[in-house]
């Protein structure tokens, strides 16, 4: 019987999306299970893909009738829709043989579309649930408004269980349907892809700070650049500042050029992106500390970024805000550096204190890394996400 993945599309490469799903699935594989993904929009380079491929061992379907993401944008979305009879051929092949389907989506119209062909074909949904998307920024349309409204208000009509990835998460689930199966599955991350990559270097005696995330959020890397700003001009830190920035949002890459064309610090940050994974793991090891400065606001509270599971993984001391998740599992000086706030001066004054003891900064990786091997091992989720789903 399949374990099947919808929603999302991009497996077996993404972002942090696909990669919770390549994680959390073949950690059912290794726990005997057999999981299946299913990509019903193509994202993927001309002449890459086989309709029927396997990745990591994990098998997956594409379904559009195109393989590859057209350059024409009618072409394209008809391929879209390509996609969506492409999968419901699928379930009517295979109907005898899906036993649950893990939904990934953003979109609240395919709650209901997917909760009825689960009925239709006899499977079990269970929803993957990161963001309290009512929370999220900048999202005020009508139909945003209504999308995420939805997504967090009438979500257990849709679904048999939920994988909430936060202590918000779960407690709004048991808010909205006290009796809806729920397992709390944090950060994930397969520690072993971080063996034998060298750690990156810049100079033999030069050392770096380092952040990796979204350009969506424009506002923290502002901040983070504003921070490394202020230890240089206190001088406190003489490294170099590396941000790792994924993500098309024209408008924000240009806000981004610009405001590091005005910075003293321009020619001491170096900005990277589309680069391969391994290069991204490197630059990990190498770094002196890792930057995730979080909010205190609902978003930050409600979300848990997949990049902390990484972070531990790489030995090097996370630099975050003591809030939301982070203060659950890391310990400020202990396991981590946690500032008091979301603030310039006391991001400065936490990196600043610590910065130059290496023996310090290395003593708190490790103790990180025991932490995210305990909570955030894709093996250990594998096992508790196949007892949750055999419950079902």
């Amino acid at each position: 019987m399949f374990i099947i993945h919808l929603g999302f599309s991009g497996f077996p490469k993404g972002n942090a999306s696909v990669q919770r799903v390549r994680l959390h699935f073949k950690g059912l594989k290794a726990a005997g299970m057999a999981p299946l993904i299913i990509n019903k929009i193509s994202h993927h380079a001309k002449n890459t893909e086989k309709r029927v491929n396997r990745s990591g061992g994990i098998p997956y379907v594409n379904t559009p009738y195109l393989l590859y993401k057209p350059d024409s944008f009618i072409t394209r979305n008809i391929n879209k829709v390509s996609g969506y009879f492409g999968e419901l051929l699928f379930f009517i092949k295979k109907r005898k043989k899906i036993s649950i389907a893990i939904l990934y989506s953003n979109y609240f119209l395919e709650l209901p579309y997917y909760w009825l062909l689960s009925k239709i074909f006899g499977f079990k949904i269970v929803i993957q649930y990161v963001e309290f998307f009512s929370a999220i920024p900048g999202r005020s349309s009508f139909f945003t408004k209504m999308n995420d409204s939805f997504l967090d208000q009438q979500f257990p009509r849709y679904c048999d269980g939920v994988i909430a990835i936060s202590d918000f998460l779960v407690r709004h689930v048991n808010q909205k349907a006290p009796l809806l199966p729920c397992i709390k599955l944090p950060a994930v991350c397969d520690f072993n892809e971080f063996d034998n990559v060298e750690p990156f270097r810049i100079s033999d005696s030069e050392t770096y700070l380092m952040y990796c995330g979204s350009i969506y959020y424009l506002e923290v890397i502002e901040m983070i650049i504003s921070t490394f700003e202020l230890l240089k001009k206190n001088e406190q830190y003489n490294g170099k500042l590396i941000l790792v920035v994924s993500g098309d949002h024209k408008e924000n890459r240009e806000k981004l050029h610009s405001y590091l064309k005005h910075s003293p610090c321009e020619t001491d940050v170096i900005l990277k992106h589309d680069i391969a994974y391994k290069d991204l793991l490197s630059l990990y090891k190498g770094a002196a500390a890792l930057l995730i400065p979080l909010r205190d606001t609902v978003q930050d509270n409600a979300r848990f970024p997949h990049k902390i599971g990484e972070y531990t993984a790489s030995r090097r001391p996370i630099v975050s805000t003591n809030t939301g998740e982070l203060k659950h599992y890391f310990t400020d000086g202990i396991s981590a550096l946690l500032a008091d706030e979301y603030s310039l001066n006391s991001y400065a004054e936490k990196i600043g204190e610590t910065i130059h003891s290496q023996t310090t900064l290395d003593e708190i990786g490790l103790k990180g890394n025991a932490i995210g091997m305990a909570n955030f091992n894709y093996l250990q989720q594998g096992i508790a996400l196949k007892e949750f789903l055999l419950k079902l």
